[in-house]
């Protein structure tokens, strides 16, 4: 019996392909081997966390930008 299908959001219709060696791919097996949601997760958190950091001072330049052409 296969499993139901999730809902919107957190249906997962695209798949990101990363090289990584066999080694690099076994640090990862061993550092996410307790993680309850597996790798696979685990990499989209810390992947969705560090663009959000390197694009947060993008985004606060653009809004202090915009703020400054209205004033």
């Amino acid at each position: 019996m296969p499993r139901p299908r999730k809902e919107g959001r957190l249906r997962m219709d695209t798949d990101l392909r990363i090289p990584v060696t066999s080694e690099q791919k076994a640090l990862i097996a061993e550092a996410t081997s307790d993680e309850p949601e597996g790798m696979a997760a685990w990499a989209r958190a810390v992947l969705l966390r560090a663009a959000r950091e390197k694009l947060s001072p993008l985004t606060k330049e653009r809004s202090t930008q915009a703020t400054a052409c209205f004033t």
